[in-house]
């Protein structure tokens, strides 16, 4: 009977956090699904795919859960190269007895420091978070914010005919702007490499915050609850928790390419036509007609034929630009 409980047990709590990380996809994949149609203005006509929810979201945090890694990984190489360094600095037994008299001497001071004036920890400690959260703030999460409100660029004007990616980028300005964002994103596909280290960049400020968030842990375990401490994990958490939510919206937008499948179908009355099917529901089909760069809904009972024959970026090649 105890086997039976422990194993009905289990089953419950492997089926509550399936339940939790289905939601966690879904909610992202609805994030990011929503400011793709956004982006290319079709976020108010156009039902979002619940469907696709879950493989969205699981595309978006597969990705991150990859650079995230990629990034550790690479610093943790570097911490190890630095600590051989100076684990064989430290066989010297000059550098060694050096290190030991600095370490006694900054351990003494600290906590001198400390005793003496108990609330300056903690205020250097809140200074420190807020310059940290300004300078993210003005690199990664203000960026991230505008990307995430570009709208309509399905309907606005095409690509530069011919242009490197890099000439799209003046001196001086960054390329997280979302003016530059918009256009490689009207580039159809040729840009891609260069938003997707749009967004490398995004993931990097994403790292280095959750690193802060584990120092300030640590330090929060060495100098007990203090309230200036306690503010400062609440700031960073909150400030971490928002900057999580836009992640979706920057991978929709930045991610997320615009290709859709390319076919030829054939109305009832004989007439024949060429766009790119968007979605679909029981009477209706939207198709992208990129010849008069418009959307057209045609109900599905006037639809003779459809054949899909590949597919392509909304946004096409520019004029001029070889395919």
């Amino acid at each position: 009977m105890e086997l039976v409980q422990r194993l009905k047990e289990s089953i419950t709590w492997l089926g509550g956090a399936l339940a939790a990380i289905a939601a966690l996809f879904y909610a992202a994949g609805y994030l990011s699904f929503h400011a793709h149609l956004t982006m290319l203005g079709l976020g108010q006509v156009v039902d979002l795919p619940h469907d696709q929810m879950l493989l969205e979201g699981a595309r978006f945090f597969f990705t991150i859960t990859s650079q995230l890694l990629n990034t550790g990984v690479a610093l943790g190489l570097g911490v190890v190269a630095i600590a051989v360094v100076f684990g064989l600095a430290a066989e010297v037994g000059p550098v060694r007895r050096g290190w030991r008299h600095m370490k006694t001497v900054v351990v003494e001071r600290c906590r001198l420091l400390d005793t003496e004036r108990p609330g300056l920890v903690g205020t250097l400690v809140m200074i420190t978070v807020v310059w940290l959260l300004y300078f993210h703030a003005k690199s990664f999460f203000y960026p991230l914010l505008q990307i995430g409100q570009i709208d309509g660029l399905l309907f606005g004007p095409g690509g530069a005919p011919g242009v490197d990616c890099r000439a799209l980028v003046p001196d001086g300005v960054d390329p997280l702007e979302p003016r530059i964002v918009a256009a490689w994103l009207r580039q159809g596909g040729r840009c891609t490499q260069f938003l997707l280290m749009d967004y490398r960049r995004l993931l990097d400020g994403y790292f280095w915050l959750l690193l802060a968030m584990a120092a300030l842990a640590t330090l929060r375990a060495h100098i007990g609850q203090r309230l200036s401490v306690q503010t400062c994990w609440v700031l960073l958490s909150g400030y971490t928790v928002i900057y999580t939510l836009l992640l979706p919206i920057g991978f929709g937008v930045l991610v997320r390419a615009a290709v859709y499948p390319v076919a030829n179908f054939e109305l009832k009355g004989g007439t024949a036509l060429r766009g790119n099917p968007l979605a679909r529901d029981d009477k209706t089909l939207l198709i992208w007609s990129p010849s008069e760069r418009k959307a057209v809904w045609y109900p599905r009972d006037t639809v003779a034929t459809l054949f899909v024959t590949g597919q392509e970026s909304l946004f096409g090649n520019p004029e001029g630009v070889a395919k």
